[in-house]
Parts: C-alpha cells; structure tokens; sequence
C-alpha cells in the first residue's frame, strides 16, 4: 500500500514538471518572436525595427515627462 501511494506521488510530480516544461516551451518561441520583431542585433550592432522604434520614442517621453519636474 505505501509504495503505490509513493508511486503515484512521484508520478504527480513529475506530471506537473512536465506540465510546466511543455507551458515553457510553447511560450517561448513565442517571446522569441516578439523580441526578434522589435530588436534585430547583428555583427556590427542592432537595429530597432518599426515597432520597435515607436516602444522607443514612447519610453523616451515617457522619461523626459518623469525627469522634467526634477530640479
């Protein structure tokens, strides 16, 4: 009776870790993505692309809007 329930303990954990490896790996490729659509690096340096751009400019104002009230 105890090594059957220490079985199906063992066998839960490694359904969750198994869980969260494949919730992993199918969100990843995804960011990948994203990032790959926003930044493309290279040899020499890296570019932002269009969207990546606008993020840019709108990070910009947003910190000249932050910093332009401090003395």
């Amino acid at each position: 009776m105890k090594s059957t329930s220490k079985r199906f303990r063992i066998l839960k954990r490694r359904a969750v870790l198994l869980e969260y490896t494949l919730l992993l790996c199918s969100i990843l490729p995804l960011v990948f993505g994203a990032s790959a659509m926003i930044y493309s690096s290279s040899w020499l340096g890296g570019d932002f692309g269009a969207i990546g751009e606008e993020i840019v400019h709108f990070y910009q104002r947003i910190v000249t809007v932050i910093s332009l009230p401090i003395p």
